[in-house]
């Protein structure tokens, strides 16, 4: 085993390989996660207009779905 070759070869305790092995492995899910909410923001991700309504009306596309939205405010800060 390549694992068991490399520790001897630079006298690496087992304990310290299986601790990097181990932040490997959690390296690798995160970046997973990561871009699986990557992809996840991009599908979420929308567009608003309020394109000369006679109403008023904010329309607000998300994820190909139309929306009308006719009372809103603005986010406080």
């Amino acid at each position: 085993m390549a694992h068991d070759r490399t520790r001897k070869m630079f006298q690496i305790p087992h304990e310290l390989l299986d601790m990097l092995a181990e932040i490997a492995r959690q390296e690798a899910r995160l970046k997973m996660e990561r871009d699986n909410l990557e992809k996840e923001k991009s599908v979420l991700m929308g567009t608003a207009s309020n394109q000369d309504n006679q109403d008023g009306a904010l329309e607000i596309t998300v994820s190909g779905e139309k929306y009308r939205c006719l009372r809103f405010a603005k986010a406080k800060k």
